[in-house]
């Protein structure tokens, strides 16, 4: 239960992170889904759940930058922004640890980081 709690509270912070505007024109064949994303993301919940000034590791935001990178289409990185809401419902993290993200690890991304996202957009 509390490897669930981990996993869901990542999955509010990277749900934005899908929605980057790459071509939408990939094979579906080449996107990641909700279960290879899952693992990816578990070295980041210590500094989204952070209340210091701490800063993500090496390997957060390198899985970060994975998931951007392989969520080719737009309609892949709108299920995993779904599957990353549902799966953090109810779990807190540091809404300011996860606007920090994308700066922190060097990932651009056309909008700011915000657990209320409409994945639909």
């Amino acid at each position: 239960m509390m490897m669930e709690k981990k996993i869901g509270a990542v999955f509010m912070a990277m749900m934005a992170l899908v929605l980057l505007a790459t071509t939408s024109g990939a094979s579906r064949i080449n996107d990641i889904s909700c279960l290879e994303a899952t693992p990816l993301l578990l070295p980041c919940v210590p500094f989204l759940k952070a209340t210091d000034n701490q800063k993500p590791t090496d390997a957060c935001c390198s899985a970060a930058s994975s998931i951007v990178q392989r969520a080719t289409s737009t309609q892949n990185r709108r299920d995993l922004c779904q599957c990353f809401k549902q799966a953090a419902s109810g779990i807190g993290i540091n809404p300011d640890h996860l606007k920090q993200l994308p700066e922190l690890c060097k990932i651009t991304i056309s909008f700011p980081l915000d657990p209320n996202v409409d994945c639909n957009t």
